[in-house]
């Protein structure tokens, strides 16, 4: 009895068994990859080649895993000057903390924006008022959370930024540049950047009752892969692109634009 359950299951259950768990190892992967080429894709979009995508992708993926702190030992008050100007009501000491700048969802953002705006492949001017914009709402928006960060509604970011976009390129094929521009230094800037240097944001972020042994890490631009700078560029660019292609065509726009940008760099 034994030997034929044994070869029932090696018959019918098995194969099915092997199935099951090359599915489970296979699925993660297939949306690792999904999530690379879309990612490529976006930069593509905004006029990088191939090549160049590719290593931002993977740059912003592996400097997520990397925070520069700004001291070399931990913060737990305002400086003196700070506590001068913006004093009680105001809490002036905190859980200590490293304060730190992140160098996939910060520093990479960052570097695409100058190379987008040094080979003039948007208008400075156009790419300050949409980052302005993005700062403003995203700031009046993003709250702290003891022991997490700064959070934002995942959708504000991307959807306000390719609007931005759209709006200030007309709806050309410019808008994802714009876009991308506004959404990841606009949320950088409001939701990180100037939350931080709020009075009572690093007391609300890092209460000195919070259950915490070491000291805190808040990254400008941290939070990981996933973190809400990198996955809102992205978005943005392909909200943009969208609304672009949807209105010229099968994105007729976009491909004058990327090549008008190669001919302006030759």
């Amino acid at each position: 009895m034994f030997e034929f359950f044994a070869r029932v299951y090696e018959i019918f259950f098995l194969p099915i068994t092997i199935i099951a768990l090359l599915l489970i190892i296979a699925i993660p992967l297939i949306f690792i990859y999904l999530f690379l080429r879309l990612s490529e894709n976006a930069f593509e979009q905004i006029g990088f080649d191939h090549w160049h995508a590719t290593m931002a992708t993977f740059g912003a993926i592996i400097g997520s895993l990397i925070d520069i702190p700004f001291t070399s030992s931990p913060v737990s008050s305002y400086p003196g000057w700070f506590i001068f100007l913006f004093g009680p009501p105001y809490p002036t000491t905190f859980h200590p903390v490293y304060l730190a700048v992140n160098a996939g969802g910060c520093l990479i953002p960052v570097a695409l924006t100058v190379e987008l705006l040094f080979h003039r492949r948007t208008n400075p001017r156009k790419a300050g008022l949409g980052v302005l914009v993005v700062a403003i709402v995203t700031y009046i928006f993003a709250s702290p959370v003891a022991g997490q960060g700064i959070t934002l509604p995942f959708w504000i970011s991307p959807l306000l930024a390719a609007i931005v976009g759209l709006v200030l390129a007309r709806r050309s094929g410019g808008s994802p540049v714009l876009a991308y521009i506004s959404g990841t230094i606009g949320t950088l800037l409001g939701a990180d950047l100037f939350n931080l240097v709020t009075p009572g944001v690093l007391p609300a972020l890092s209460p000195q009752s919070i259950h915490a042994t070491r000291p805190l890490v808040l990254s400008i631009g941290g939070a990981g892969v996933f973190d809400g700078i990198f996955l809102t560029g992205i978005m943005a660019v392909f909200f943009a692109a969208g609304i672009v292609c949807l209105f010229h065509g099968p994105c007729e726009g976009l491909a004058i634009h990327r090549d008008r940008n190669k001919v302006g760099q030759r």
